[in-house]
């Protein structure tokens, strides 16, 4: 279950109607005489399989029909807990200290505290991260299936958490969290963990001018020796305050089940006297892990002056990574990787793509002919039409553009997309003008050319920071009279020479009228809200 701000309905209001809902089905002559009598007769299996083809929204549809199935589906309508803002997080841990017979459903849980993006555009105030760690602690005891625990706040919670963790959850395999400090207590609770399937450590980002500070060696203490059956691991740190060069002990290891690796390397100070991790120690760790899927490398790439180097070696051996379908990171990487025609999915957004270099992109996009999503920025919407010709066979595309543009390029892009005749989803960022057009009219041009879409995503944010201004979601979907509307919801904050307001609103927009682009499009289809 996700109560978090991607959620169509507010987390408060959907956990008021699941438990308004009674906690259990009885038996009485009035249900022995109604027509859904049968369902008490069909085992449970059956709804707990056919609850995990279904989106959440279509799950609490189906678990509100009856009492009865909803007591066989809360296995399934809990089993993920989801919390992406502060407020989500108290209200979400309240809820189950108020309900704790649903803990025994919770396989994961994650916690995402003063978490900006999630409560964006709204600002919501911090919360003590350490209150809400003591929280999770008196819940522990009764999570006794917990196999799940991301923390996401702005520092590593307390220790007491994870040894609670550790004596209380005993089918704990994945442990995921962010670090804000560079300062790493090597003796961290968070390194004494055993027989992990999961691990990912995340440093967040800080401007200060740091000391150059040592990876805890527990860290590889606890990964090589305590963890042989890893499956999936994640580490992101910061170049300006870790001795990356010890991240060679990682490869000095094998995982024989490691399916999914994420090595993210970010630079703020680009002092040449900080030692990067070995390039040549990361290929033979690579070639010795077949049985890797998910790769994300995303490496500290320039050079002395600035620019980024035209290929970036990784020593593979010619039948690495056999059964890799998603990567994300840097083309001259990308270029690397045998097998290339395995690639379904892949992440080209860490660095701007400019013409320089866009030829040798398309030739490695050419040979990629699985590829069916794909997230790439480019520096330059001329760019778009070598990446659409080159992969006709893609179903969904993000592209990111850090630079301003009206209506006539967005048209441009626009025709360009029907060189991908089974795209369904389209996402486009950009950056933003104060005499930009309506997103709602945006979309509807991106729909008219190319009417196949299921879904057009828009993000119009401020270059160079990065911050985000608008977002759109304009999701196509049929009324019961088969009648096409966008289901739409933006949200985003106002130029500040227009107020600086907050808005948020979600309504529909018919779609059978024929669109006049050339006018208003406020007037020439009426807004049918909710």
């Amino acid at each position: 279950m996700v109560l978090g701000p991607f959620c169509r309905c507010s987390s408060g209001a959907l956990m008021k109607h699941i438990l308004s809902r009674p906690l259990s089905w009885k038996h009485n002559t009035a249900a022995q005489c109604s027509p859904t009598q049968p369902l008490q007769h069909l085992p449970a299996e059956i709804f707990i399989e056919i609850a995990g083809f279904l989106e959440l929204p279509e799950l609490l549809r189906l678990s509100i029909t009856s009492s009865h199935l909803r007591t066989l589906l809360l296995p399934a309508m809990y089993r993920s807990i989801s919390l992406e803002s502060s407020r989500a997080c108290l209200s979400g841990l309240a809820m189950l200290s108020n309900h704790l017979g649903l803990c025994i459903y919770v396989r994961s849980l994650i916690l995402r505290p003063n978490y900006p993006i999630a409560c964006w555009p709204r600002p919501y105030g911090p919360v003590s991260e350490t209150d809400l760690a003591q929280a999770v602690e008196r819940l522990l005891p009764h999570l006794k299936n917990l196999q799940k625990f991301e923390w996401g706040g702005a520092q590593l919670p307390p220790d007491s958490l994870w040894v609670t963790l550790r004596t209380a959850c005993p089918e704990l395999r994945k442990v995921y969290s962010t670090a804000g400090s560079r300062l790493i207590d090597p003796d961290c609770e968070l390194f004494k963990f055993e027989n992990l399937t999961g691990f990912a450590l995340s440093v967040l980002f800080c401007e200060e001018d740091l000391v150059q500070t040592g990876i805890p060696l527990q860290l590889w203490d606890m990964l090589l020796n305590r963890c042989p059956d890893l499956e999936e691991l994640t580490l992101r740190l910061f170049y300006s305050s870790h001795n990356l060069r010890e991240m060679d002990k990682l490869t000095s290891g094998i995982f024989p089940n490691l399916r999914s690796l994420h090595i993210e390397i970010w630079f703020y100070n680009r002092d040449p006297v900080f030692s990067q991790p070995s390039v040549e120690l990361l290929g033979p760790f690579l070639s010795a892990h077949p049985s890797i899927r998910e790769l994300s490398i995303l490496p500290y790439t320039s050079n002395s002056d600035g620019r980024d180097p035209d290929t970036l070696p990784l020593f593979l051996a010619p039948a690495a990574l056999p059964r890799l379908t998603s990567f994300v990171g840097v083309y001259q990487h990308l270029g690397e990787l045998p097998n290339l025609e395995a690639l379904e999915t892949l992440d080209l957004t860490g660095n701007p793509i400019g013409g320089a270099c866009i030829e040798v992109v398309a030739r490695i996009l050419n040979r990629l002919v699985s590829l069916r999503s794909l997230d790439i920025r480019l520096a330059d919407p001329l760019l778009l039409r070598d990446v659409t010709f080159a992969c006709s066979g893609l179903r969904k595309l993000r592209v990111m553009f850090g630079v301003k543009f009206g209506l006539k390029t967005l048209k441009d892009i626009s025709l360009e997309l029907n060189n991908l005749p089974h795209l369904r989803s389209f996402t486009l960022y950009k950056s933003h003008r104060l005499v930009d057009e309506t997103m709602l009219r945006c979309a509807l041009l991106i729909l008219t050319d190319n009417p196949r879409l299921d879904e057009v995503q828009l993000a119009w944010f401020v270059w160079p920071q990065f911050g985000r201004r608008q977002n759109g979601s304009y999701l196509v979907m049929t009324d019961d009279q088969n009648r096409r509307y966008f289901d739409v919801w933006e949200r985003g904050v106002r130029s500040p020479g227009m107020g600086g307001a907050v808005f948020d609103r979600r309504f529909r927009y018919p779609l059978e009228t024929k669109i006049n682009l050339r006018g208003s499009v406020s007037k020439a289809l009426a807004r049918v809200r909710r």
